[in-house]
């Protein structure tokens, strides 16, 4: 779609802007079915009702002179700046009813400018060989009848699949079989488990995908490091969308799925997959609020709920007790599981445990680490899975974010059917080696250098927490912090994380640009941000470094540091210069 275009408006109007106009492949925040979705900024104090009235008045107009009903059945949701508007769209044609789309809303910013709108011609032409080329019968003959017989359809622009993993068949778009020539007896399903939250999802995707190993099924995984097939490696990268989804379900050698969902694809592109058995939200906190209309709190929760509302009738919804959004999003589902670190302290323990204790209670399962041990309880009954000291990734109890994470994987192991002891195996032996830029601690000569992906703000203070059990009390040792942010997050962002650093105790700290991810932002303009921040809390000039590049950062800490020092390394992401540089 084209550039977001502002319109300026005119006598005090308010003005109205095109952000994106697109197709989101799966349920999504609108609806559990595919949509062609604008995303309209809207001015505060601007006429929301008569900015969508000039949308669809305009995408009518456009309808109706390539010969197709003016009338869309819309859905709509109305945020703090703006709102956002959806149709279903025939799957072989969504690409120019987008097309479409992003022109009436662009006429529509036009009329709410007092202007005059956007001639038809010459997009309706363009749009019109669009429509002529889409166009495939064949597609829609296979959805009808793969609808008709409860058959999963994944599709995109180049290739359309029938049935999950190694239940599926896959054709090129453009050499599509006649329903009649399928070979539907060899298509279905696959047990399918997505993971979304906030911090934790690539810890707990992959650690619940060695469970499944350990359980004898062909895994494949998706998440923000990878694509994994049976434990290999077949594409790295942050393979966390749709597209990543599609990738492992056509796999004909995968019969378990685990796919890391972030909030980014749910929101741009919907999900891949009509269905899941289990979905697994590990917590929700302030990270992103603010992009693609999600203003708050509630509504991030809302967004990573998307996945709840895919479960199939008999999927189990799984979430963390200690999040008191997560257990209201629970009300009304009828398979849930909670888990809960309750051996973790702080203000949350009381409410998770009296959570835990109803949904025991009422026959659900529920999976919590208590007096040390991991233990699912259901009713009456309990069996302990793995004392926490024997995880290698808990650090004896001091990470409690991947005491956590073990819990959210065991849960949702267990709804998904795998025994008891291939998920302690798994737990006991799931290192740092298959976890990596994940809490990695290593040492060289006396200096503890810990490496973690922590970037905002409750990740960094969970890995902070970690480093203060470490360091014990009274802490050893002085202590660095290497951080950075990238340009996407907003000031406020950037900040929290500045503080969580200076409330730790951090005696210097190195900020790094990230070039690739500098986002819309100068550079210098995010370390300027860090650098302001941690004055303001008083940091002292001469504790403050900006450094070049990770291994600029890592190797100027290390010189400066003496045995018995901290170096904490986060939003870790050059693993191997990192590793050439420890080695």
């Amino acid at each position: 779609m084209a550039e977001p275009e502002d319109v300026t408006p005119e006598a005090g109007r308010p003005r109205a802007r095109l952000v994106d106009a697109r197709r989101l492949t799966g349920p999504n925040l609108l609806a559990r079915t595919p949509l062609v979705i604008v995303e309209l900024a809207i001015d505060e104090g601007g006429d929301r009702a008569r900015v969508r009235a000039a949308y669809l008045d305009e995408l009518g107009r456009m309808r109706a002179a390539l010969g197709l009903p003016a009338a869309v059945d819309w859905l709509e949701r109305l945020h703090r700046g703006g709102a956002v508007v959806g149709y279903a769209a025939p799957i072989d044609v969504m690409l120019a009813c987008a097309e479409m789309s992003e022109w009436a809303a662009l006429s529509a910013c036009e009329l709410v400018a007092a202007r005059a709108p956007l001639a038809l011609e010459p997009k309706r032409a363009e749009i019109a060989a669009m429509l002529a080329e889409g166009r495939s019968p064949a597609l829609l003959a296979l959805a009808e009848e793969a609808a008709r017989r409860g058959v999963p359809l994944l599709w995109d622009d180049a290739r359309i699949s029938l049935g999950l993993g190694a239940r599926s068949s896959c054709w090129p778009r453009d050499a599509l079989p006649a329903p009649a020539d399928v070979r539907w007896d060899g298509l279905g399903r696959i047990p399918i488990a997505l993971v979304t939250g906030t911090n934790g999802k690539t810890t707990t995707t992959r650690l619940l995908a060695r469970m499944g190993r350990e359980a004898g099924r062909r895994v494949g995984a998706s998440s923000s490091d990878a694509i994994t097939i049976g434990g290999e490696v077949i594409d790295e990268g942050d393979w966390t969308g749709p597209a990543a989804a599609r990738v492992v379900l056509r796999r004909e050698d995968v019969d378990l799925a685990v796919l890391e969902t972030a909030r980014g694809g749910i929101l741009r592109r919907g999900l891949a997959v009509d269905g899941c058995d289990v979905a697994l939200v590990t917590n929700v906190s302030d990270d992103h609020v603010g992009g693609y209309g999600v203003d708050d709190l509630d509504a991030m929760a809302r967004a990573k709920a998307v996945i709840l509302d895919a479960l199939l009738p008999s999927g189990v919804a799984v979430l963390n007790a200690r999040d008191p959004r997560l257990v209201a999003l629970a009300r009304g589902r009828p398979r849930v599981a909670f888990f809960a670190d309750l051996d973790a302290g702080g203000p949350e323990t009381e409410a998770a445990r009296a959570a835990i204790e109803r949904h025991r209670a009422s026959g659900h399962d529920v999976v919590v680490a208590a007096g040390g041990r991991i233990v699912h309880a259901r009713a009456e009954a309990e069996t302990r899975i793995a004392e926490v000291a024997a995880i290698p990734i808990a650090f004896g109890g001091s990470a409690r974010f991947n005491v956590e994470n073990a819990l959210g994987a065991t849960a949702a192991a267990i709804a998904l059917g795998l025994p008891a002891d291939a998920i302690a195996r798994a737990l006991e032996g799931f290192g740092a080696g298959e976890n990596p830029r994940r809490s990695v601690l290593v040492e060289r000569g006396g200096v503890r250098i810990v490496l973690d992906f922590g970037h905002n703000v409750e990740g960094v203070r969970a890995v902070m927490r970690f480093v203060a059990s470490l360091r014990g009390d009274p802490p050893r040792g002085a202590l660095t912090v290497i951080t950075g942010s990238a340009g996407d997050r907003s000031d406020r962002e950037i900040a929290g994380v500045a503080r969580v650093i200076h409330d730790a105790g951090a005696d210097r700290v190195v900020v790094r640009e990230l070039s690739d991810y500098l986002r819309g932002r100068a550079p210098g303009e995010v370390p300027e941000v860090f650098r302001r921040e941690l004055f303001a809390l008083g940091l002292a000039p001469e504790a403050f470094a900006i450094a070049a590049s990770e291994v600029d950062a890592l190797r100027r800490a290390l010189a400066a540091a003496r045995p018995e020092d901290f170096v904490v390394l986060l939003v870790h992401v050059d693993e191997d210069e990192v590793r050439a540089l420890l080695a």
